[in-house]
């Protein structure tokens, strides 16, 4: 009997262990890191890859005459997504030419 249990307890220790490996991340081409401005990561023409719930959208103007410069344009939604959603992580940019530029604000999970 005792051989037994002794057995089954050596097999649940072994099967534990083997089931807690650390599995190894291994980086693809298209993984990158993104900058951090004012507190926030800012994802252009990308998505992160964690989990994240979706909080709203900050529109810009539409600039005429060749647009704006991409600096200026981005400065100014953060600062307004800043404003409207303070307990934002991200944004995920999206620039449209001729059209509006928006962000989609976003927290991680």
């Amino acid at each position: 009997m005792k051989k037994i249990i002794l057995g089954s307890f050596i097999g649940i220790c072994f099967t534990t262990l083997v089931a807690f490996t650390i599995a190894n991340y291994e980086p693809k081409k298209c993984t990158g890191e993104v900058q951090q401005l004012e507190g926030y990561y800012i994802f252009v023409d990308s998505r992160p890859v964690m989990e994240y719930e979706y909080l709203g959208t900050v529109k810009g103007a539409v600039i005429s005459f060749g647009g704006g410069q991409y600096t200026t344009i981005r400065n100014k939604l953060i600062k307004r997504a800043k404003k409207d959603y303070p307990r934002a992580d991200a944004l995920i940019f999206t620039f449209i030419d001729g059209g509006i530029d928006k962000v989609d604000v976003i927290k991680f999970k």
